[in-house]
């Protein structure tokens, strides 16, 4: 212990005699060690510790799959038999999203909810912070004909609108115009999925509804998962025998929640971008080792003294070693301080919605082992290489080199040499990222949405169906709202649905053709669906191929029609005309999670194709119904088209729907420009993340670059001044220096075309349109990293040119 100590006393010493050198190499050590604590913490919050639960892994999602291979949340009757016969679970907990109108206090207030079964918080194993959760008697399931009207209610509620009132248990509040009691509230850092939810109430189910597929049901694993899938198709089996109308040829399987919950596609990115800012932390390695290289060189005859009095290879080496560790250290505490900074400021910095709410962003002791262990990796990688040359035994050779002022042997300059090569290669690699992660969004960018974007204002409002549960009175809503929205100066037309483009969630509803053999619903393929009134697509800018729009006389007391999209024409009508053909729809029941009987209505027109949901997948197939005919959904969307800039018709809009109802809130008002910005935010992030890792590894390699070769004509002043007494021109003295630099930048090249083709099997399943090896691209960056060098080496090599031959010679 006294060894290490005195260690330490030493190199702290040691250090302190170059501070220029040593702050240079503590600040490239913090910010290679905090950017790489940081995104580790963003792996721990997202992949390692991503769900607040108990046992996380033993969580599971249970989905309904139909004939075609679609994958459906679980219906009610479905939910409620797997419930009462699988062994494989402790618990099946359901939910289903919701929408609620908060009034009877300073303002209403839109609220995101569930509807959920009295077990679900016990699935998930969370406690409330106050109260208590609902009772196994509380929701629709035991109680299917009225369940006690009771909630439970978020941290965020309970703060901002109830002002933390200790005496909260037993208040009531007024949801969607019904009074419920508060019976708990739950700890700030519970959350369910992406979104934030305020509100939690007992969820009331059919249980002979097999067809509506809307309850996401989280289970508690008391198996392997893949035991768990073979019980239910099993289970599933058995029910497609006992109903085979509503059952035939689907099946039920269980996915991890966690795969669920973070994709493939985002666990893959977030890995690139761990990779991408560990292979930074590699080139600011391989810069301080070099540059730990070349001051060790100057100390190579105090080694060489104190070898020739007896200290063993091994006492110098822990000595140089203990050196770098107290450097790595020093910038391991400072990364830790940026890391902590970078993880605080992440959930402002990165878009909404990237990161799951639940997601426990924070220093945790995991993390700070990590900067621990990266520390000491780091201080030892950069630090063995120069240690082990510096105390090589060869002592009389050293002093030699020394006497002579000699203070690079020749494997010395070759091992620098080899890391300028390397970090050129791990740059490359991260040019070539950034470079096809750009071209990506580009692509992306580039997709034919099917509608035009500019000038449209789009807002959404829900209906409480206790109080608009009468379609005609949503009708007369949505009229009136309309005829005062139209009335503002600015506003071209307005329209209504029950859906938007861009949207990552439409409904899907069973269809067959009215001309078709029939089939049982459980064995009819699925549709996007979703109603329009007349003008939708003048406002949206929705070209019609064929046949006519919905007109206003398409409503509740006329045959019924529908539209359908391109996709579903080319699929179910290849080379035929679609127009006078019908289709049997089993439409959605309003304020219902039911579908009413078999609709028969005649297709009148045929629509462009419009991205609902992920730009990179191909058009579905979609049908429009008229709103008229079918209002079935209590959230509706009204989108505006102006003359001028949308936002400014904001507060005017909302003015005018609070004078017809002022107990229902408006919400999501947004531009269409607005919500395409918002879903191009996320690649948009990673593709800037990833170039600033390039950005930051270009500068890099150019210092590396730089470094070595203003080192090499350092040590080269006795032999390029007596070249150029002999006669040497400038320009062969300019061209023979810059030519030594880029020939270990051709090398370190090659390296990372190399490595960036490897590299490439990884970055084809996050890239849209883009080969991951692309030539161009991969010749582009080839070509910005050979010219960055090239200025990297001009610079010493001018420098070189300016050597007096008659002082370069007298000072050797």
């Amino acid at each position: 212990m006294e060894s290490i100590l005195q260690d330490l006393r030493f190199g702290a010493r040691i250090l302190l005699r170059s501070p220029g050198i040593t702050l240079l190499v503590i600040l490239a050590l913090a910010l290679g060690i905090g950017a790489n604590s940081a995104m580790f913490g963003v792996i721990d919050a997202m992949l390692l510790h991503p769900l607040p639960y108990p046992n996380p892994e033993q969580l599971a999602i249970l989905w309904d799959r139909d004939a075609q291979g679609d994958n459906y949340r679980l219906s009610a009757a479905n939910f409620l038999d797997y419930r009462a016969q699988s062994k494989s679970f402790s618990d099946l907990g359901g939910w289903a999203s919701g929408n609620f109108v908060l009034t009877g206090m300073d303002r209403p207030e839109q609220l995101s909810g569930a509807s959920v079964s009295a077990n679900f918080f016990r699935t998930l194993g969370v406690k409330p912070q106050l109260g208590r959760t609902f009772l196994p008697d509380e929701d629709g399931i035991s109680n299917p004909g009225s369940p006690p009207r009771v909630v439970v209610i978020s941290n965020r509620l309970w703060r901002e609108t109830l002002g933390s009132d200790p005496n909260a248990l037993g208040r009531s509040i007024r949801l969607n115009s019904i009074q419920f009691a508060i019976v708990g509230v739950m700890p700030p850092e519970f959350q369910f999925l992406s979104r934030r939810h305020d509100v939690w109430v007992p969820i009331s189910i059919n249980p002979q509804n097999r067809e509506f597929h809307y309850l996401l049901t989280v289970a508690r694993l008391k198996v392997p998962l893949s035991s768990a899938s073979a019980e239910l198709a099993t289970l599933a089996r058995g029910l497609e025998q006992a109903y085979p109308k509503s059952n035939k040829g689907w099946t039920t399987f269980a996915e991890g929640f966690l795969d669920w919950q973070i994709n493939h596609t985002l666990r893959t990115r977030l890995m690139l971008l761990f990779g991408a800012v560990g292979l930074v932390l590699l080139i600011a390695c391989t810069n301080v080792a070099s540059l730990l290289l070349a001051r060790s060189a100057g100390r190579h005859r105090e080694i060489a003294v104190r070898v020739s009095l007896g200290a063993t290879r091994a006492r110098l080496t822990r000595q140089l070693l203990t050196e770098s560790v107290l450097l790595s250290l020093t910038g391991g505490a400072a990364g830790l301080a940026l890391a902590w900074a970078l993880i605080s400021a992440a959930p402002g910095i990165v878009p909404p919605g990237t990161i799951p709410v639940s997601a426990p962003f924070r220093l945790s002791p995991l993390v700070v082992l990590f900067t621990l262990g990266i520390s000491l990796l780091t201080g030892i990688l950069f630090g063995l290489a120069p240690a082990l040359t510096a105390t090589r035994p060869d002592v009389q050779e050293s002093l030699k080199e020394g006497s002579r002022g000699s203070t690079a042997g020749r494997g010395r300059r070759r091992f620098r040499q080899a890391l300028v090569a390397i970090e050129v290669g791990l740059a490359l690699m991260l040019l070539a990222g950034a470079g096809l992660m750009i071209q990506s969004l580009q692509k992306l960018s580039e997709v034919e949405l099917g509608f035009d974007v500019k000038n449209v204002l789009t807002l959404r409002m829900f209906l409480p169906v206790a109080k608009y549960g009468d379609s005609s009175r949503v009708l007369a809503f949505h009229q009136e709202a309309m005829q005062k929205i139209s009335a503002l100066p600015g506003v071209k037309t307005v329209t209504v649905s029950s859906s938007l483009p861009l949207l990552k969630s439409i409904m899907q509803v069973p269809f067959d053709m009215a001309d078709a053999p029939p089939r049982d619903q459980g064995e009819r393929p699925g549709a996007n669906y979703t109603t329009i009134g007349p003008g939708f697509s003048r406002v949206l800018g929705i070209p019609l191929k064929r046949g006519r729009d919905f007109l206003p006389e398409d409503n509740e007391n006329s045959p019924p029609v529908a539209l359908i999209n391109e996709a579903f024409a080319d699929r179910y009508f290849p080379k035929q005309n679609p127009v006078g053909k019908r289709i049997i729809l089993n439409r959605p029941i309003l304020g219902k999670n039911n579908f009413a009987a078999d609709l028969r209505p005649e297709i009148v027109g045929v629509l462009g194709n419009v991205r609902f949901g992920d730009l990179t997948a191909e058009a579905k197939p979609l049908i429009y119904a008229p709103h008229a005919q079918n209002v079935w959904a209590a959230v509706t969307y009204f989108s505006v088209r102006t003359d001028g800039d949308p936002l400014t018709l904001a507060g005017p809009i909302r003015r005018e729907l609070l004078t017809i109802d002022k107990d229902q809130p408006i919400d999501q008002i947004a531009t269409l420009e607005q919500t395409l910005n918002t879903y191009f935010a996320e690649p948009r992030f990673q593709m800037q993340v990833m170039g600033a890792f390039a950005v930051l590894a270009l500068a890099l390699a150019m210092v590396g670059i730089y470094g070595i070769n203003a080192y090499a004509v350092e040590q080269r002043r006795h032999e390029i001044g007596l070249r150029m007494a002999l006669g040497a021109t400038p320009g062969a003295v300019l061209r023979d220096t810059i030519g030594q630099g880029m020939r270990l930048t051709a090398i370190g090249i090659v390296v990372g075309l190399a490595g960036a083709i490897a590299m490439g099997s990884v970055l084809k399943s996050v890239l849209v349109g883009v080969n991951a090896t692309d030539p161009l691209t991969l010749a582009g960056v080839s070509i910005v990293l050979a010219m960055v060098a090239a200025l990297a080496c001009y610079i010493p090599a001018r420098r070189a040119t300016r050597i007096d031959p008659a002082i370069a010679l007298r000072q050797e």
